[in-house]
């Protein structure tokens, strides 16, 4: 398997340690692997390991100075450090971002994808953006990279909603080598127009028991017989007397 293939599963399955090793190997043979100095800064953000994700990210800028994934996970990590904080995700905290809520929140494969070596360089957690353009709603990176569009029946629904000032977070919730990508989508303001009308409809089908009341419940069953069977049967005066005798 391509190394590369290799990296970015072991980043998507957060064996940090793992991808580390192999984005080695790989620059090891090719110094100007943008991608792999890339993946390399993001797992070294991941461990906590500032100073090394600070010189990989510097190297791709050495390389590409306009590079939006090193610039942007530089400036987090300098914020980060201003702050005093650690610029990684742990997995709680991206359990706890990707929280389903009906009718607010849809994770969604995107289709006619963008550039697949650029798709792949992102990774869960990531935050994205939709657009509303023209009759379809795109989803961009947030330097404004194209990554792929909703779903024609989606970008029908959300299209107006966006139009009209709904506001949406969304992030990158799996990617697999460029080949597909799905977001997760959560709405996060909605205006008087749509205030009663939910960005995603609950399409779950509810199951009904099938309910008799007690009044209407009886001990005998009623008579279903044809009138020409009830003329077929004996009628007794009395069933306590039996039949009438026969005729001698």
């Amino acid at each position: 398997m391509d190394p590369s293939v290799t990296a970015i599963q072991e980043a998507l399955s957060g064996n940090w340690k793992e991808a580390i090793k192999i984005n080695l190997q790989i620059i090891n043979k090719n110094s100007k692997d943008i991608d792999a100095l890339n993946r390399l800064g993001r797992a070294y953000m991941e461990t906590g390991q500032k100073s090394k994700a600070i010189l990989y990210y510097s190297k791709v800028l050495a390389l590409d100075k306009f590079n939006s994934i090193a610039s942007k996970n530089l400036d987090l990590i300098k914020k980060s450090r201003a702050k005093g904080q650690t610029p990684n995700q742990t997995s709680s905290t991206l359990t706890a971002q990707f929280l389903e809520e009906p009718g607010v929140t849809k994770t969604v494969s995107l289709i006619r994808l963008g550039d697949p070596k650029t798709i792949s360089s992102y990774h869960p957690g990531t935050p994205v953006k939709i657009v509303a353009r023209g009759h379809f709603v795109s989803v961009v990176s947030m330097s404004n990279q194209y990554l792929g569009r909703l779903p024609d029946d989606l970008s029908s629904r959300i299209r107006p909603f966006l139009t009209a000032g709904n506001k949406y977070s969304a992030w990158i919730k799996s990617v697999d080598s460029g080949a597909s990508l799905k977001i997760f989508v959560r709405e996060i303001a909605r205006v008087s127009k749509y205030k009663n009308i939910p960005s995603f409809p609950i399409t779950e089908k509810l199951t009904y028991a099938a309910f008799t009341p007690p009044e209407l419940v009886h001990e005998e069953k009623p008579d279903v017989s044809t009138p020409e069977e009830q003329d077929l049967e004996p009628r007794f005066a009395d069933d306590s007397q039996g039949p009438p005798p026969e005729d001698s």
